[in-house]
Formats: C-alpha cells, sequence, structure tokens
C-alpha cells in the first residue's frame, strides 16, 4: 500500500528516511530545484562527491541540500530528477549540483581530493518522463509542479499530467516549498485531493519545523552577495 506523506519543509523528508534506518533508496525526485547544493555528480563514472566544503552556508542541512547528504551517506544511491522545461539548473542562481562536464568542476576533477560514492543519476524534462519506475519513491516538490511564476493553467496542467501517470509507489513524499512556489493554497489541496483519489489512502501531515536562518559572519554576508552575483551571470552564459 502507498504511503503518502505531506510537509511544508523538504528537508523533513530526509528526517524521515533516517528515523526508517532507510539504506539504497532508488528516488524519483520532482522539483524546479536540485537540492543537490554542494554535490559534484560525475554522470559517466556513476560517482559522487562534497565539493565547495570551504564556504560555510553550502553544506548546512537544509531543504536545499538534504539530497546531496543522503546520497553521499548512501541513503539514496539512485536519484531521477524531474522538472518542467522551465526549472532546473539554468533558472538557479543559487548553488546547485555540479556536473562533470562543468567548467567550475574541472579544479575539484583536477586537483579534488574528495571522498566519492556511488550513484546513479538521470535527469529528465516532464516531456520526456513516464512516471516513476517500479522500486522508485515518489519525492515531489510543490514548486517543481506549481512555480511561484506559473499561471494556474500551467500548474493544472502539470497537475494533471503527475496524477495521470500510471504508478504505484511504496511512498510520495510531497512538500510545499512556500518561499517558491504558487500562492494559491487551493491548488496543493487539490493537488494532494487527487493524490488521496488516486491511491484510496489518506495522507499522513507532518507537523511543521521551525527552521531558523544561521548567523553569519560580515565576510561571509559579503562573500555570499558576490557570489550569487557572479553565479547568475555565469548561469546566463550557460557555465556551471
Amino acid at each position: 500500500m502507498t504511503e503518502l506523506f505531506i510537509a511544508e519543509e523538504h528537508s523533513q523528508l530526509y528526517e524521515l528516511w533516517l528515523e526508517r534506518g532507510y539504506r539504497g533508496l532508488a528516488v524519483c525526485h520532482i522539483d524546479f530545484h536540485c537540492d543537490m547544493r554542494g554535490l559534484l555528480i560525475d554522470r559517466r563514472l556513476g560517482k559522487a562527491c562534497f565539493v565547495d566544503q570551504h564556504i560555510p552556508y553550502v553544506h548546512l542541512l537544509d531543504s536545499g541540500s538534504y539530497l546531496s547528504h543522503a546520497i553521499m551517506n548512501g541513503t539514496v544511491t539512485s536519484l531521477r530528477w524531474v522538472h518542467d522545461e522551465f526549472g532546473g539548473r539554468k533558472h538557479d542562481y543559487r548553488h546547485c549540483v555540479k556536473f562533470e562536464t562543468d567548467f567550475s568542476a574541472l579544479p575539484y576533477r583536477l586537483f579534488g581530493n574528495n571522498k566519492c560514492v556511488p550513484v546513479n543519476f538521470t535527469e529528465q524534462s516532464f516531456d520526456d518522463w513516464g512516471g516513476p519506475q517500479p522500486g522508485e519513491f515518489l519525492d515531489i516538490d510543490w514548486d517543481g509542479i506549481a512555480f511561484a511564476g506559473y499561471d494556474e493553467q500551467h500548474i493544472r496542467r502539470l497537475m494533471a499530467e503527475v496524477l495521470a501517470r500510471d504508478f504505484a509507489p511504496s511512498c510520495i513524499f510531497l512538500a510545499r516549498s512556500p518561499d517558491y512556489c504558487h500562492h494559491d493554497r487551493q491548488l496543493y489541496e487539490e493537488f494532494i485531493g487527487g493524490l488521496e483519489a488516486k491511491f484510496n489512502i489518506r495522507a499522513t501531515r507532518l507537523p511543521s519545523v521551525e527552521t531558523i536562518a544561521p548567523v553569519r559572519s560580515t565576510f561571509w554576508k559579503l562573500y555570499g552577495i558576490v557570489d550569487q552575483f557572479v553565479l547568475k551571470r555565469l548561469h546566463r552564459l550557460n557555465l556551471f
């Protein structure tokens, strides 16, 4: 029987995985963002490692990095990232997952001495996605379907596409990510109702957690401003 969990913060999924002692999970991750901040994946060799460890805010465990930590500790060993055409790394101006072909990955590949772990990683658009594969957990961030910049018609199309797929995962996790998703909460509740009806189940709603922003020194505050400025312009040039 399929389980359906609902949460406000996506990193609550990581806590659930740890609580249940899961290892070697295969996950289908629907999200506008990668949630793999601070990770370098060599897709050709099927391995991953932490990078940018000198930047303190990169490796904080939160909703933008929980998958990095899950991969590095062996909780997740297979990950498929699915997003809309407007989504993915080219539209994300924060630290996001690096690939072996990236310009910024070159120093780590040439001079890095980082611990690597095996991972099977693929990235797909909704147009190429046929639904979760047998054995995959389904992990959905609401902004992957209802990004703040999408209109209602587009959101409803994506909602219908997901619900129309033929799948029956053992677990579905849905997080709202309020800072990035569409303002209409009724659409979110409607999608939850669609999942409940599809699988004839009742969702388990996890209690909200308080997130406290870390205190940064003046140096790292200024560094973050410059860092964001540079990343945004590099991404616009299709450099990562």
